[in-house]
């Protein structure tokens, strides 16, 4: 795999894991830590549906890219991650295997599920509550209904510098990520549909998926 296809894998999976920690938001009480808080927000989850615009900026404040798209998350382990054109990709996972598919490229990178997201914070966002004391620390601020939670790892990642969810009415609005190169990636979230019932046929539709024919298909074992 190529190092700017490896990046982009990281990225979206950095994306959409974040985003799976806001699928429900209960109520913040009064006097709660903000671990205690976040953990609340990190227990055991079904689903989040919700469209999506992302902005990358350089160190120095300029914006490289931007994007937009929806996305589905069901735990555990499966999501979609659309980009809608002029950039178009897809990422899929259904639990096991993850796929990254360029239409442009007319390429589909095959990877393992687990490869692809065990050096990301993936595995906090993917059900690791009862860890983000040993490996976060986590502070809270608020303006009106708003609330931001800043994550900022313990031991050095080499990967990210620091995790900022925003919340408003307990509604999953914004992800902030601030890479080791001190890019930030800022992520809105729209519409956002939390735990609707889908059927095994809609999860099969949603986070599955058959290469067309004709595309290039790279095995990322």
């Amino acid at each position: 795999m190529s190092g700017l296809a490896s990046l982009q894998v990281r990225r979206l999976a950095y994306s959409l894991w974040l985003a799976l920690s806001c699928l429900l938001s209960p109520p913040v009480f009064a006097g709660e830590s903000a671990a205690a808080q976040l953990k609340a927000l990190l227990q055991p989850l079904s689903t989040l549906h919700a469209d999506f615009s992302q902005r990358i900026f350089s160190a120095d404040g300029y914006e490289i890219q931007s994007s937009r798209g929806e996305m589905d998350v069901a735990r555990p382990g499966k999501l979609r991650w659309i980009i809608a054109p002029p950039m178009e990709q897809w990422l899929i996972s259904d639990g096991s295997t993850l796929w990254l598919y360029d239409p442009d490229l007319e390429q589909v990178i095959i990877r393992p599920f687990q490869q692809s997201i065990a050096d990301t914070p993936a595995m906090l966002f993917g059900g690791g509550a009862d860890q983000l004391e040993e490996n976060y620390s986590v502070s809270v601020s608020s303006s009106g209904t708003s609330n931001s939670y800043l994550l900022k790892p313990l031991v050095s990642t080499g990967l990210y510098q620091q995790i900022t969810l925003v919340f408003a009415d307990q509604t999953p609005t914004q992800i902030i990520i601030v890479d080791s190169l001190a890019q930030r990636t800022e992520i809105m979230l729209s519409n956002a549909q939390c735990n609707r019932v889908l059927s095994s046929e809609q999860i099969d539709a949603l986070f599955s998926f058959i290469p067309p024919p004709g595309v290039d298909i790279l095995q990322d074992d």
